[in-house]
């Protein structure tokens, strides 16, 4: 076993320092694959140099590193080299840069077991060839030089050299970079065996499915922090922080059906300096280079999360209090609001028009940062559902709770407070705009409306409305500003609403079918735009769609409604690749070019039942009479409303 404990490394350059780690503990188990991830920079590769005892001379160390009880920081070279190869060792990253360039493979394979074991040469160049044929290298492979291998082979003779010693624990260093589909398959099953037999595994990878497939548990390192450590099994899934799922929204999963996201901003390193103070004294200060953090000028506060700057849901505090490793489920989470939090949430939601039951008994929750889609057949309460979100509509009943707050209280205490944190885009563009307002008048209109932006006055006005005009890549020119909506094509249109709907900087945005009206390149670029702003600006978002195609290219999680009742939500990647509602089986089936049985889509107050019970052909009594329990899926955020789920 391996146990690091506030682990600290700060590679020190004069006057300058290189914050690298910041008081991690990570244990590496017999038998376990623990899974190291992180931006580059993050710190992975420091952890590794720093239990080998292969830190460059500018780095302080602060903390333990213990191997079987035994403290390794503070050990001489000579001590180290009695424990590596044989109690740890590494694989190192770049394959070929880690070999001697003149000394041939097998020679080098086997110079672990003349320097550490003193086996004599011939015996120690048999042993290596047999390991290099074990890894697929033939007999003249084995003699070549390291520049006259390929990137895979290079890797695997790394693998080679750092298992010749049979050692207790070791470290891989994103040992897959170099390779193809199938080393890389060759490569997973290589260390799920040497965790079977007993190995302690530290894999150090940016590899997100690679590290699902063979990890046990997993740690996600940010700027020297460990942000969350959890189950492997939930990276891509089931994250807890905000840079968990900003790294797994980032990663081209073969399951994934997302279009690649990523995060707002960039942080690079964090350096400690030293200031003069007035009295002459040298007062150390701690900032991150990065260009995320504008308003602090690239200086990072005192305390407060790393993350912030960056984050979908930080608030005040969080740029203030100190912020510990806390417990949550199974996971641990350095976040001051317990990890992702829930920005809206419904809990029996009701609405009829007349007899007609639009929405009925809807629950579910919207998460920070996140893109909800919401799809079914026209008619079956989408938009309704969403405009209740929005808190254009009010229910009939139920409770709907956005950051924290009673929506309805919000509402009769204080209207514009509340609509200063959502914004709307509309179904039809041309519609949703008047058309006597010019293209400046119709962005500004939000603003003119919050009593706030009234306060800052004529200038912040036009600031904030040219910033949103060309946020949405659109011209500031006092021409195009003075134009109006009827000399303008649908597309510019739609940009103007979406450019409406974010000007008052809101957190929360319902964007419903906004882009029905558009033509596909026009709608590809306005949905790749609004994504771009989404990321950007750390929107949530609620997008209401009847495309599956759609949906599935924008979506965190999907819901799926039908006749007014939610039958299923979900994880886009699962609810694509693996419906459990008969309902939305049917919808992706007629998606791709299937019949879709035709009903009613609208729910009248005299009926009860599974509203898609007289179209399905899994259906029996009880889906005719009853409405459907909830049922929770694989924990993994699947639910369905169903009797007869697919397994």
């Amino acid at each position: 076993m391996v146990e690091i404990e506030k682990l600290s490394v700060i590679y020190r350059d004069g006057d300058h320092s290189l914050v690298a780690l910041d008081r991690i503990s990570l244990h590496l188990q017999t038998g376990r694959v623990s899974a190291l991830i992180g931006e580059s920079g993050s710190g992975k590769t420091t952890i590794g140099n720093a239990i080998m005892g292969l830190l460059p001379q500018n780095a302080c160390l602060e903390g333990s590193i213990r191997l079987d009880g035994n403290e390794l920081t503070g050990l001489d070279e000579e001590s180290y080299q009695r424990i590596r190869w044989r109690k740890v060792a590494m694989v190192f990253q770049n394959g070929a840069a880690a070999f001697n360039p003149v000394q041939r493979i097998v020679d080098q394979i086997a110079e672990p077991l003349i320097y550490h074991v003193k086996m004599k040469r011939d015996q120690a160049l048999q042993t290596a060839r047999k390991r290099l044929a074990a890894m697929g290298f033939s007999s003249e492979e084995m003699s070549r030089y390291p520049h006259e291998l390929s990137g895979g082979q290079a890797q695997k003779a790394l693998f080679a050299m750092a298992l010749i010693l049979d050692p207790e624990v070791l470290i891989l260093d994103e040992p897959t970079s170099a390779m193809d589909a199938a080393l890389k398959s060759f490569t997973g099953s290589m260390i799920k065996d040497l965790s079977r037999q007993g190995l302690a595994i530290l894999l150090i990878t940016h590899d997100l499915d690679l590290a699902v497939k063979t990890a046990d548990n997993a740690a996600m390192l940010y700027l020297g922090q460990i942000m969350e450590t959890l189950p492997a099994r939930d990276i891509m899934l089931k994250p807890y922080h905000p840079y968990t799922l900003a790294i797994g929204r980032s990663f081209p999963a073969m399951d994934a059906v997302r279009d690649l996201g990523g995060m707002r901003g960039d942080a690079f390193y964090r350096y400690t300096h030293v200031h003069r103070n007035k009295d002459g004294h040298m007062q150390p200060h701690i900032h991150i280079a990065a260009g995320a953090d504008e308003e602090q000028r690239g200086h990072a506060p005192a305390f407060g999360c790393l993350f912030r700057m960056r984050c979908t849901q930080a608030v005040e505090e969080c740029s203030r209090a100190e912020v510990p490793l806390t417990t949550v489920g199974n996971h641990q989470v350095r976040c001051l609001r317990g990890g992702i939090v829930d920005l809206l949430r419904f809990d029996g939601i009701n609405k009829k028009y007349g007899r007609t039951k639009a929405v009925e008994a809807a629950g579910f929750s919207v998460r920070a940062g996140e893109v909800f889609s919401i799809v079914g057949e026209t008619g079956s309460g989408k938009t309704t559902l969403a405009m209740i979100a929005a808190g254009a509509l009010k229910p009939d009943s139920g409770t709907r709770i956005f950051k924290g707050r009673d929506m309805d209280e919000w509402l009769a205490e204080d209207r514009l407070s509340l609509s200063a944190e959502i914004g709307i885009i509309y179904q039809n563009p041309s519609e949703s705009v008047s058309h006597r307002f010019s293209v400046f008048d119709i962005v500004a209109e939000p603003l003119r409306i919050q009593k706030k932006a009234k306060d800052q006055g004529d200038e912040e006005i036009q600031r904030r409305v040219l910033k949103a005009i060309a946020d949405v890549h659109l011209p500031t020119e006092a021409d195009f500003l003075a134009r109006h909506p009827h000399e303008l094509n649908m597309g510019a249109i739609q940009r103007l609403c979406i450019a409406r709907a974010l000007v008052h900087q809101p957190a929360f945005i319902v964007a419903d079918e906004p882009t029905s009206a558009l033509d596909p390149s026009v709608q590809a670029k306005v949905v790749r735009m609004l994504l771009t702003l989404q990321i950007e600006k750390g929107l949530t978002m609620v997008f209401v769609t009847h495309d599956l195609g759609l949906a599935r290219k924008i979506s965190d999680r999907i819901c799926v409604m039908l006749a007014g009742r939610i039958v299923e939500i979900g994880p886009a990647a699962s609810v694509i690749a693996g419906p459990r509602h008969p309902y939305t089986k049917a919808l992706l089936e007629s998606a791709r070019g299937s019949y879709i049985p035709t009903g009613s889509t609208q729910r009248s107050s005299r009926l009860t039942g599974c509203p898609f019970a007289d179209r399905c052909e899994r259906h029996t009594d009880e889906c005719l009479l009853t409405a459907p329990p909830r049922v929770d899926l694989d924990e993994r955020s699947h639910c369905v409303w169903c009797f007869h789920p697919f397994g």
